[in-house]
């Protein structure tokens, strides 16, 4: 690709949508990071609270399959496999099989998962409230229906 047409379809950005984009940005990274050390002082790894998460957030009176927990994390089925393994070995999820088709094995938070989960949780709500307001206001002109740049 050469230089004339390097940019020719690319959409203009404002130079204070730059910096939107880096304070975003930074700040979902600065999320992350912390919600990793949350997981760690309650002896979980970033993606066992994950799989924590997806399990008691899953919709419907059902726990998910282990299918659908690949999805939520965005792993293949064999690293959801793996993750379920150890976070059974740790007691914090079990394994049960299906009422209505016993081919189906669904997957459940234990006491112990849920009371970690809901320490976890509680923190992580707070912290995305911060973290939405933040958004809010740096997006704000983004959403307006005319753009003076």
């Amino acid at each position: 690709m050469d230089g004339r047409t390097e940019g020719a379809n690319v959409a203009q950005v404002a130079e204070p949508d730059y910096h939107r984009l880096l304070m975003v940005r930074t700040r979902l990274r600065e999320f992350e990071h912390w919600s990793a050390e949350q997981a760690r002082e309650q002896g979980l790894t970033a993606a066992q609270h994950q799989l924590l998460l997806a399990v008691r957030g899953h919709p419907g009176p059902d726990g998910p399959t282990i299918r659908d927990v690949a999805g939520y994390l965005l792993v293949r089925h064999h690293t959801a496999v793996e993750l379920v393994d150890r976070t059974q070995e740790l007691g914090l999820l079990e394994r049960r099989r299906d009422a209505a088709d016993h081919r189906m094995i669904r997957l459940a938070l234990t006491r112990t998962g849920r009371t970690r989960l809901a320490r976890l949780s509680a923190a992580h709500v707070e912290e995305l409230r911060e973290l939405t307001a933040m958004i809010e206001d740096l997006t704000r002109d983004l959403r307006a229906p005319t753009r003076s740049r």
